[in-house]
Protein backbone atom coordinates (compact mmCIF):
# COMPACT_ATOMS: atom_id res chain seq x y z
CA UNK A 1 0.00 0.00 0.00
CA UNK A 2 2.96 2.67 0.86
CA UNK A 3 4.84 1.58 -2.23
CA UNK A 4 1.62 2.35 -4.41
CA UNK A 5 1.42 5.65 -2.13
CA UNK A 6 5.01 6.68 -2.88
CA UNK A 7 4.81 7.91 -6.32
CA UNK A 8 1.39 9.73 -5.73
CA UNK A 9 3.16 11.36 -3.13
CA UNK A 10 6.09 12.73 -5.36
CA UNK A 11 4.01 13.82 -7.46
CA UNK A 12 2.11 15.82 -5.56
CA UNK A 13 5.42 17.02 -3.62
CA UNK A 14 6.42 17.99 -7.55
CA UNK A 15 3.58 19.79 -8.40
CA UNK A 16 3.55 21.83 -5.14
CA UNK A 17 7.18 22.91 -6.03
CA UNK A 18 6.36 24.18 -9.53
CA UNK A 19 2.76 25.86 -8.96
CA UNK A 20 4.19 27.12 -5.32
CA UNK A 21 4.91 30.58 -6.28
CA UNK A 22 1.46 31.27 -8.09
CA UNK A 23 0.05 29.77 -4.78
CA UNK A 24 1.34 33.01 -3.06
CA UNK A 25 1.31 35.24 -6.05
CA UNK A 26 -2.21 34.68 -7.21
CA UNK A 27 -4.19 35.73 -3.58
CA UNK A 28 -1.63 38.48 -3.74
CA UNK A 29 -2.83 40.06 -6.59
CA UNK A 30 -6.32 40.63 -5.58
CA UNK A 31 -5.19 42.32 -2.55
CA UNK A 32 -7.00 45.51 -1.43
CA UNK A 33 -4.13 46.80 0.47
CA UNK A 34 -1.75 49.54 -0.57
CA UNK A 35 1.49 47.30 -0.23
CA UNK A 36 2.56 43.79 -0.93
CA UNK A 37 1.65 41.00 1.76
CA UNK A 38 0.45 37.76 2.40
CA UNK A 39 -1.57 36.86 3.24
CA UNK A 40 -3.78 40.13 2.11
CA UNK A 41 -5.76 41.48 4.61
CA UNK A 42 -8.63 43.37 2.54
CA UNK A 43 -9.34 42.24 -1.04
CA UNK A 44 -10.51 43.43 -3.94
CA UNK A 45 -9.96 44.19 -8.20
CA UNK A 46 -7.95 47.27 -7.60
CA UNK A 47 -4.38 46.13 -9.18
CA UNK A 48 -6.18 44.88 -11.75
CA UNK A 49 -8.33 48.26 -12.25
CA UNK A 50 -4.90 49.80 -12.20
CA UNK A 51 -2.83 47.37 -14.78
CA UNK A 52 -5.86 48.10 -17.37
CA UNK A 53 -6.37 51.77 -16.83
CA UNK A 54 -2.30 52.67 -17.21
CA UNK A 55 -1.26 53.23 -20.69
CA UNK A 56 2.09 52.56 -19.97
CA UNK A 57 1.25 49.18 -18.80
CA UNK A 58 -0.91 48.87 -21.73
CA UNK A 59 1.39 49.81 -24.24
CA UNK A 60 4.25 48.01 -22.71
CA UNK A 61 1.49 44.80 -22.88
CA UNK A 62 0.69 45.90 -27.07
CA UNK A 63 4.33 46.12 -27.84
CA UNK A 64 4.98 42.52 -26.22
CA UNK A 65 1.74 41.06 -27.99
CA UNK A 66 2.94 42.53 -31.08
CA UNK A 67 6.58 41.44 -31.37
CA UNK A 68 5.11 37.85 -29.85
CA UNK A 69 2.83 37.13 -32.93
CA UNK A 70 5.51 38.69 -35.47
CA UNK A 71 7.96 36.58 -34.08
CA UNK A 72 5.63 33.30 -33.95
CA UNK A 73 4.81 34.17 -37.29
CA UNK A 74 8.41 34.04 -38.85
CA UNK A 75 9.09 31.11 -36.47
CA UNK A 76 6.78 29.02 -37.94
CA UNK A 77 7.50 29.50 -41.32
CA UNK A 78 10.89 29.33 -41.28
CA UNK A 79 10.81 26.10 -39.06
CA UNK A 80 8.43 24.14 -41.69
CA UNK A 81 9.98 25.33 -44.29
CA UNK A 82 13.53 23.98 -42.38
CA UNK A 83 11.64 20.19 -41.53
CA UNK A 84 10.62 20.22 -44.83
CA UNK A 85 14.07 21.53 -46.26
CA UNK A 86 16.00 18.49 -43.90
CA UNK A 87 13.77 15.74 -44.89
CA UNK A 88 15.18 16.56 -48.46
CA UNK A 89 18.86 16.52 -47.80
CA UNK A 90 21.51 13.58 -48.20
CA UNK A 91 21.45 11.93 -44.51
CA UNK A 92 25.20 13.10 -43.92
CA UNK A 93 24.10 16.84 -43.74
CA UNK A 94 20.65 16.46 -41.48
CA UNK A 95 22.56 16.31 -37.83
CA UNK A 96 24.82 19.46 -38.92
CA UNK A 97 21.89 21.63 -40.18
CA UNK A 98 19.11 20.04 -37.01
CA UNK A 99 22.19 20.80 -34.71
CA UNK A 100 22.07 24.43 -36.33
CA UNK A 101 18.44 24.93 -35.98
CA UNK A 102 18.45 23.31 -32.41
CA UNK A 103 21.09 25.67 -31.32
CA UNK A 104 19.10 28.92 -30.08
CA UNK A 105 17.55 26.44 -27.91
CA UNK A 106 21.22 25.08 -26.51
CA UNK A 107 22.66 28.63 -26.27
CA UNK A 108 22.11 30.79 -23.49
CA UNK A 109 19.95 34.26 -24.14
CA UNK A 110 22.88 36.07 -23.08
CA UNK A 111 25.01 35.25 -25.16
CA UNK A 112 22.34 34.91 -28.08
CA UNK A 113 21.43 38.70 -26.70
CA UNK A 114 25.19 39.68 -26.60
CA UNK A 115 25.33 38.59 -30.27
CA UNK A 116 22.60 40.47 -31.60
CA UNK A 117 23.09 44.00 -30.08
CA UNK A 118 26.47 43.72 -31.52
CA UNK A 119 25.30 42.63 -34.62
CA UNK A 120 22.30 45.46 -34.35
CA UNK A 121 25.23 48.45 -33.27
CA UNK A 122 26.97 47.82 -36.41
CA UNK A 123 23.61 48.06 -38.84
CA UNK A 124 22.48 50.98 -36.52
CA UNK A 125 19.47 49.01 -35.76
CA UNK A 126 19.48 48.83 -31.93
CA UNK A 127 16.08 49.95 -29.98
CA UNK A 128 14.18 48.52 -32.91
CA UNK A 129 11.17 45.79 -33.19
CA UNK A 130 11.85 44.76 -35.98
CA UNK A 131 15.43 43.31 -35.06
CA UNK A 132 13.74 42.34 -31.47
CA UNK A 133 11.22 40.26 -34.02
CA UNK A 134 14.07 38.70 -35.98
CA UNK A 135 15.99 37.58 -32.71
CA UNK A 136 12.84 36.25 -30.91
CA UNK A 137 12.12 34.36 -34.29
CA UNK A 138 15.45 32.63 -33.95
CA UNK A 139 15.06 31.60 -29.87
CA UNK A 140 11.71 30.19 -30.88
CA UNK A 141 12.70 28.65 -34.04
CA UNK A 142 13.99 25.05 -32.05
CA UNK A 143 10.39 24.57 -31.04
CA UNK A 144 8.92 24.51 -34.37
CA UNK A 145 11.37 22.67 -35.52
CA UNK A 146 10.58 20.06 -33.03
CA UNK A 147 7.10 19.97 -33.01
CA UNK A 148 6.65 20.13 -36.99
CA UNK A 149 9.15 17.96 -37.75
CA UNK A 150 7.77 15.39 -35.33
CA UNK A 151 4.32 15.44 -36.98
CA UNK A 152 6.39 15.19 -40.40
CA UNK A 153 8.06 12.29 -39.93
CA UNK A 154 4.82 10.33 -39.89
CA UNK A 155 2.95 12.05 -42.72
CA UNK A 156 2.76 9.80 -45.67
CA UNK A 157 5.34 10.86 -48.58
CA UNK A 158 3.78 9.23 -50.97
CA UNK A 159 0.56 11.67 -50.98
CA UNK A 160 2.76 14.22 -51.92
CA UNK A 161 4.13 12.04 -54.88
CA UNK A 162 0.83 11.30 -56.06
CA UNK A 163 -0.83 14.79 -55.88
CA UNK A 164 2.55 15.16 -58.41
CA UNK A 165 1.69 12.23 -60.31
CA UNK A 166 -1.65 14.09 -61.18
CA UNK A 167 -0.43 17.02 -62.37
CA UNK A 168 0.42 19.15 -59.49
CA UNK A 169 3.59 21.19 -59.31
CA UNK A 170 5.89 21.27 -56.38
CA UNK A 171 4.21 24.01 -54.55
CA UNK A 172 0.76 22.87 -55.19
CA UNK A 173 1.26 19.28 -54.27
CA UNK A 174 2.82 20.64 -51.23
CA UNK A 175 0.30 22.82 -50.30
CA UNK A 176 -2.18 20.25 -51.15
CA UNK A 177 -1.37 17.21 -49.35
CA UNK A 178 1.61 17.69 -46.79
CA UNK A 179 0.05 21.36 -45.13
CA UNK A 180 -3.18 20.00 -43.90
CA UNK A 181 -2.00 17.05 -41.76
CA UNK A 182 0.60 19.22 -40.71
CA UNK A 183 -1.64 22.36 -39.77
CA UNK A 184 -2.72 21.40 -36.01
CA UNK A 185 1.59 20.88 -35.51
CA UNK A 186 2.23 23.84 -37.00
CA UNK A 187 -0.33 26.34 -35.15
CA UNK A 188 0.75 24.09 -31.91
CA UNK A 189 4.41 25.07 -32.43
CA UNK A 190 3.19 28.93 -33.04
CA UNK A 191 1.92 29.07 -29.97
CA UNK A 192 5.16 28.11 -28.03
CA UNK A 193 7.14 30.39 -30.17
CA UNK A 194 4.39 33.19 -28.98
CA UNK A 195 5.44 32.45 -25.57
CA UNK A 196 8.92 31.81 -25.93
CA UNK A 197 9.23 35.59 -27.20
CA UNK A 198 5.83 36.81 -25.13
CA UNK A 199 8.41 36.01 -21.96
CA UNK A 200 11.69 36.70 -22.95
CA UNK A 201 13.36 39.49 -21.35
CA UNK A 202 17.43 39.42 -21.59
CA UNK A 203 17.43 40.02 -25.39
CA UNK A 204 14.66 42.79 -25.36
CA UNK A 205 16.85 44.44 -22.60
CA UNK A 206 19.97 44.42 -24.79
CA UNK A 207 18.35 45.77 -27.52
CA UNK A 208 15.27 48.04 -26.19
CA UNK A 209 16.77 50.79 -24.46
CA UNK A 210 13.72 53.33 -24.89
CA UNK A 211 10.79 50.97 -26.02
CA UNK A 212 9.61 49.01 -22.92
CA UNK A 213 8.30 45.18 -23.93
CA UNK A 214 5.93 43.87 -21.28
CA UNK A 215 8.98 41.88 -19.42
CA UNK A 216 11.43 45.06 -19.67
CA UNK A 217 8.09 46.66 -17.90
CA UNK A 218 8.48 44.35 -15.25
CA UNK A 219 11.68 44.29 -14.42
CA UNK A 220 12.49 48.27 -14.88
CA UNK A 221 8.91 48.33 -11.99
CA UNK A 222 10.80 45.82 -9.55
CA UNK A 223 13.92 47.81 -9.64
CA UNK A 224 12.60 50.58 -8.03
CA UNK A 225 9.15 49.54 -6.03
CA UNK A 226 7.49 46.31 -5.57
CA UNK A 227 4.18 47.29 -6.84
CA UNK A 228 0.93 44.53 -6.66
CA UNK A 229 0.06 45.37 -9.93
CA UNK A 230 2.51 43.05 -10.81
CA UNK A 231 1.03 40.60 -8.99
CA UNK A 232 -2.28 40.94 -10.99
CA UNK A 233 -0.41 40.77 -14.21
CA UNK A 234 1.49 38.03 -13.70
CA UNK A 235 -1.39 36.37 -12.47
CA UNK A 236 -3.29 37.68 -15.48
CA UNK A 237 -1.05 35.95 -17.72
CA UNK A 238 0.20 33.06 -16.14
CA UNK A 239 -3.82 31.95 -16.99
CA UNK A 240 -3.62 33.20 -20.11
CA UNK A 241 -0.79 31.20 -20.87
CA UNK A 242 -1.84 27.87 -19.42
CA UNK A 243 -5.36 28.33 -21.61
CA UNK A 244 -2.99 28.87 -24.89
CA UNK A 245 -0.04 26.07 -23.87
CA UNK A 246 -3.34 23.38 -23.22
CA UNK A 247 -4.14 24.31 -26.31
CA UNK A 248 -1.12 23.95 -27.97
CA UNK A 249 -0.40 20.42 -26.43
CA UNK A 250 -4.11 19.25 -27.18
CA UNK A 251 -3.75 20.28 -30.91
CA UNK A 252 0.18 19.20 -30.88
CA UNK A 253 -1.35 15.65 -29.47
CA UNK A 254 -4.42 15.62 -31.99
CA UNK A 255 -1.90 16.13 -34.70
CA UNK A 256 0.07 13.16 -33.89
CA UNK A 257 -2.89 10.91 -33.10
CA UNK A 258 -4.06 11.82 -36.69
CA UNK A 259 -0.66 10.77 -38.17
CA UNK A 260 -0.50 7.80 -36.21
CA UNK A 261 -4.10 6.15 -37.54
CA UNK A 262 -3.02 6.76 -40.78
Amino acid sequence: MKTRLLPAFLFALGVLFLFFPILIVAPMSFSGDRFLGFPPKSWGFIWYEAYFSDPVWLAATWRSLRVAAMAGLIAALAGTAGVVGLAKLPTRWRAGVTGLLLAPAIVPNVIVALGVFILALRFGSTDSEATLVLAHAAIGLPFVVMIVGAAYRQTDPTLEKAARVFGAGPLRAFWTATVPPLAPAILAAFIFAFFVSFDELVIALFLMGGSETLPVRIWNDLRFEINPTIAAISTFFVVVTALAMGLAESLRARATRRQGNH
